[in-house]
């Protein structure tokens, strides 16, 4: 019975093991494709934040930013400074939107990301250009200065 069963339906069985074979590949396939994409979203953000950062090395008056005890009113935020830290805010923008689409996982990322805005001029800049973002970056931001 079986084996008149498989001369009768020996085509259709192939066809059916075919199918589901490319299937499997696809699934794999696709799997490595999002892998492949995370690494490469990693090492992009990786150079762009290098990128910025090295800013502070051919002008270290950047360096400032990262102080934690300035005073605002005696020493104003330079526009060098203003357009650096707009600058972390775009690309704190992209690592947002890479962990919205699963590429990145925020982990320390959130820390380091809360740690750079409570800076007095980092802050002091995001309050007055939070205005031109979407609200669901402005609201993640803000939930980590909490």
């Amino acid at each position: 019975m079986i084996d008149d069963f498989l001369a009768k339906n020996w085509f259709d069985l192939l066809q059916s093991a075919f199918i589901v074979g490319g299937f499997a590949l696809t699934f794999l396939a696709a799997r490595s494709e999002t892998r492949s994409r995370k690494l490469e979203h990693l090492f992009h953000l990786n150079q762009s934040h290098r990128e910025i950062w090295n800013k502070t090395y051919s002008h270290p008056e950047l360096l400032r930013i990262r102080k934690t005890e300035i005073d605002l009113q005696a020493h104003p935020i330079t526009e060098t400074e203003r357009r650096l830290v707009k600058e972390v805010i775009i690309h704190v923008n992209v690592i947002y939107e890479a962990m919205q689409n699963g590429d990145l996982k925020g982990g320390e990322l959130k820390k380091d990301i809360h740690d750079f805005f409570q800076l007095p001029i980092p802050n002091s800049i995001w309050q007055k250009v939070k205005v031109y973002h979407n609200k669901e970056f402005v609201h993640f931001i803000e939930q980590l200065l909490i």
